[in-house]
């Protein structure tokens, strides 16, 4: 075993070994344990959701090619077999003649592939769980706040990105496929362990630089995420209650300047953040790029003013609603460094896209502009 697979293996173990206390329902379950086949289940939500199952007493069976973290859960039943959009290129057959009482299905966007495994297995469980995304709603949804589950999905046949496209168009045949016996969860910006996106990485960092940093705009901005073992406990809790029906998960909603503070407060930081607006951010070349804005660039989470801003104001108080509870911040950001410093994914070569250099030749001239 080399060093990266003992510190990943390690996060595992203090994963499960931390969930009683974090969710004490969990570790007394009155629930019927029951038999859960897990699509996937090796990257980032699929193995929180798989500790989140276990020790909430139930049986989980994977179902994956073997290729991806193929030395976690070893002691579990894996299924070897792979899916593809074309019918005839993907192998289910290790989940012919096999029942189970859940099925969760935590990845695909291509509608295909989570059609054509619940056209197999729709009739062999009770509960079919889908992970979706608020990706799925028509982009024109976010140019207001409090979108919530009733609000139109994307086209299938739309111009948006391929993706949100095919979050939604899987929903829609999943729901044609499986009726009242379908569970779809769309979450917003996933954040935690096993993270492998610097977005959150990227403020937790400069915080605990110190010094001085950039703050994009007054402050007032939305900002929401949620962590990846609220997203896993929320789907056991669905499978333990036998919950149907469609549920935004994106957590509690803050501003982005308390979303700053608590960035300092986790990290211990005294780092000063300096708000700064946007038209000069955009006359020093630091507007946010469109397409990194969520995952990289110099600000991420950021939405400047008019541009949808409803991306970070989605309501999910029928999640609330049902008995769904989220972790402190200062947890979810203490994950997100533990796989950092322990070199999960790509993070070993991970750098700010925003560089110190340039953030302090707009801070200095922030500093020194005219009044």
């Amino acid at each position: 075993m080399n060093r990266r697979s003992f510190l990943r293996d390690s996060l595992a173990a203090s994963a499960i070994s931390a969930l009683p206390a974090i969710f004490p329902s969990l570790a007394h379950s009155s629930t019927t344990p029951k038999r859960i086949l897990v699509l996937g289940g090796t990257v980032f939500l699929g193995p929180a959701l798989v500790d989140t199952a276990l020790i909430a007493g139930h049986t989980v069976t994977l179902f994956n090619r073997g290729i991806t973290n193929p030395d976690l859960f070893p002691h579990l039943e894996n299924l070897r077999g792979f899916r593809s959009p074309d019918a005839n290129d993907q192998d289910l057959t290790a989940l012919a003649h096999r029942h189970w009482d859940v099925v969760v299905d935590v990845w695909p966007h291509d509608p295909s592939m989570a059609a054509s495994a619940a056209e197999l297995l729709r009739g062999r469980a009770g509960h079919y769980l889908y992970v979706s995304s608020i990706a799925a709603y028509e982009s024109n949804d976010f140019e207001k706040s409090g979108v919530d589950e009733t609000a139109p999905l994307e086209p299938w046949a739309g111009d948006a990105s391929e993706y949100a496209r095919g979050k939604a168009e899987s929903e829609r045949r999943l729901a044609a496929l499986c009726g009242e016996k379908l569970t779809i969860v769309r979450p917003g910006p996933i954040k935690g362990l096993r993270d492998d996106t610097p977005d959150l990485l990227a403020w937790l960092r400069r915080a605990q630089t110190g010094g001085r940093h950039i703050a994009p705009g007054d402050g007032n901005s939305p900002v929401e995420l949620v962590d990846v073992k609220d997203v896993a406990r929320f789907l056991v809790f669905a499978i333990d209650q036998s919950i149907y029906g469609t549920f935004n998960l994106t957590g509690r909603p803050m501003t982005f300047r308390e979303f700053l503070g608590k960035c300092k407060a986790a990290t211990h930081s005294d780092a000063e953040f300096v708000w700064i607006p946007k038209d000069f951010l955009d006359q020093h070349h630091l507007d946010p790029d469109s397409t990194l804005h969520m995952h990289g660039g110099n600000f991420p989470f950021w939405r400047p003013p008019g541009s949808l801003p409803g991306v970070y104001q989605v309501n999910s108080e029928k999640a609330f609603q049902a008995g769904w509870q989220v972790r402190q911040f200062e947890e979810t950001a203490m994950d997100c460094l533990a796989s950092y410093r322990s070199g999960y994914g790509d993070f070993s070569a991970w750098h700010d896209y925003l560089s110190p250099e340039k953030e302090k030749q707009v801070l200095d001239a922030w500093a020194h502009r005219s009044a």
